[in-house]
């Protein structure tokens, strides 16, 4: 998603940016490619523990 400059446009504050992301959290490290971190929180799936069924 770009940004977008809007002139009639309202600054929202955090919860409400973490609601359009869905509560997740970017993972992955743009320089490198790889998750930064490994949570159950992350949006990509890469970066999400496999959790097994017993």
């Amino acid at each position: 998603m770009k940004n977008q400059d809007l002139p009639k446009g309202k600054k929202l504050n955090k919860k409400q940016l973490r609601s359009i992301t869905g509560g997740l959290m970017d993972c992955i490290d743009p320089m490198t490619g790889g998750c930064r971190k490994i949570s159950i929180g992350c949006a990509q799936l890469q970066c999400r523990p496999i959790i097994d069924p017993l």
